[in-house]
């Protein structure tokens, strides 16, 4: 069960009064499992628009931004208060007192009427000897408890202190760690951007105890996110000589990885996911960054077979259909592609991105109808994008000038250009035996033309050289001339339009 289940689960069965000591519990004794979380690294090593969130978030569109926004800091505050209480009640519980004062202070001061720092609180005041102080926060700790906080009044201090130090013992079974509550403020501070305070309190916890795993794990995670690549490295090198736990190995070597690429040593970053994935066969991502690191090295094959490992462990995953796709687009295989998207589209992904990428294959195809159906579907997801107005009036724009030509009786040709007869007639034999004609264009031609396959768009009488003109006026659909000498070399002409 995580941390988070643990809370929700043990806070719902605690009196009202006493709710916050039991979240206290929670945090101090819980906070391996959550320290122990570091997220995958894939797209922090991709060079391509960020894969898609399998399962984007939904915003409650009853509050408005600025509620939402002061929402998320209101529960970042309390997860400092509750986080800097916890770190106080162990150094509190290991001597440290003016280490504890310090940081059940700072939590008081987010939250003033946090019961359990005001109980931890008034435990340092009565080992320090203020007795009168003590009580004070004594009372705060049980204010809405008017009933205890006159009893207070009357009942012997050192009774008072017996009732406090047992409340507090149950809340710390188990031996304090410092190593793990510095951990858990380092996580709070992280997940709410403050990345410096993260740091120092990973670094305090591994002053702590130098063999504890999660704070070095999470702070290489940290040094990653920051593109200190080298700290990174260096701290999951020093992880691997701890002897972490053999179901950490997988991930270490992952992160290792990431830092590694970050590094642009990207041999030492395979080295490290085929490690991972040798570890953990079914390790979707380590296959992913795998796969990333081979495509930087232009090995398409091998970038394509570790993407349909991926595919083949990732379950549901839209991610290795992403990454799919893409590279069958990049190699012009369109239906390919075609068949990825279908099948992230199946699986409930609604992401302007997605759509934009499928409208741009059928593009590719000349599918112009259903390429402007798909930017369509792309704006109404992102309607004030400026690029996929472009695309789509684009898109338009072909289709207008495209009838145009047609009333106009123009013809629409593609061509591949060479030098001799022989380079011509080798060209037309590969044709005949299936080639693709634009892609043999992209290959052969010395034309201008070469780029886009070839594609010369729509002309009318008179405005091509009078030889080549002639064949091609003379093309049905889909027809291929034969090999045409003009003053600019040796045409092969295919008619598409």
């Amino acid at each position: 069960m995580s941390a988070g289940n643990q809370a929700r689960e043990i806070a719902s069965g605690c009196p009202v009064l006493k709710q916050a000591l039991c979240v206290l519990y929670l945090f101090v004794l819980g906070v391996a499992s959550v320290g122990a979380q570091t997220s995958s690294a894939v797209a922090q090593t991709s060079t391509e628009t960020p894969l898609p969130p399998e399962a984007p978030a939904v915003p409650d569109t009853s509050l408005t931004p600025e509620q939402r926004q002061q929402a998320a800091l209101q529960q970042f505050l309390t997860a400092v208060a509750l986080a800097k209480n916890n770190l106080g009640a162990v150094y509190y519980a290991e001597g440290q007192l003016d280490s504890a004062r310090v940081h059940i202070e700072h939590a008081l001061e987010v939250a003033p009427g946090f019961a359990a720092a005001n109980l931890t609180l008034g435990l340092v005041h009565h080992a320090t000897g203020d007795t009168n102080e003590a009580l004070a926060a004594f009372k705060k700790a049980v204010e809405d408890d008017s009933l205890s906080v006159a009893r207070m009044g009357f009942v012997p201090s050192d009774t008072v202190y017996a009732w406090a130090r047992s409340q507090f013992d149950k809340l710390m079974e188990g031996t304090p760690d410092l190593a793990v509550a510095h951990t858990a403020m380092a996580i709070v501070y992280n997940q709410g951007g403050y990345l410096n305070e993260a740091i120092h309190h990973y670094r305090q916890a591994i002053e702590d105890d130098s063999s504890y795993v999660d704070a070095y794990t999470n702070l290489g995670k940290v040094y990653t996110d920051t593109e200190e690549y080298q700290q990174a490295a260096d701290t999951y090198e020093k992880v691997l000589t701890l002897s972490p736990p053999e179901d950490q190995l997988p991930r270490i070597h992952l992160n290792l990885g990431v830092s590694y690429m970050g590094m642009e040593r990207v041999d030492d970053a395979i080295r490290e996911w085929k490690r991972a994935v040798a570890l953990a066969p079914d390790y979707m991502d380590a296959y992913m960054n795998l796969g990333t690191a081979y495509q930087s090295k232009n090995l398409p094959d091998s970038t394509r077979a570790v993407w349909e490992r991926a595919l083949e462990v990732g379950g549901q995953s839209v991610v290795p259909r992403v990454a799919l796709g893409r590279l069958a687009a990049t190699e012009g295989r369109l239906p390919d592609a075609l068949g990825y998207y279908r099948e992230i589209l199946d699986l409930g992904a609604r992401d302007p991105r997605i759509y934009a990428e499928i409208a741009l294959i059928h593009e590719r195809r000349e599918d112009y109808g259903e390429a402007i159906a798909q930017y369509e579907q792309a704006l109404e997801l992102a309607p004030e994008t400026p690029q996929l107005k472009d695309a789509l009036s684009r898109v338009r724009r072909i289709l207008d000038e495209r009838a145009k030509a047609i009333e106009s009786n123009k013809i629409r040709v593609r061509q591949i250009v060479v030098v001799t007869r022989a380079e011509a007639d080798a060209v037309m034999e590969r044709l005949t035996a299936g080639a693709d004609f634009a892609e043999l264009a992209r290959e052969t031609s010395i034309d201008s033309s070469r780029d886009g396959g070839g594609d010369l768009g729509f002309f009318g009488p008179g405005e091509m050289i009078p030889e080549f003109e002639a064949a091609a006026m003379g093309l049905e659909v889909g027809e291929l001339s034969g090999v045409v000498e003009t003053a600019l070399g040796f045409h092969i002409i295919k008619r598409i339009e």
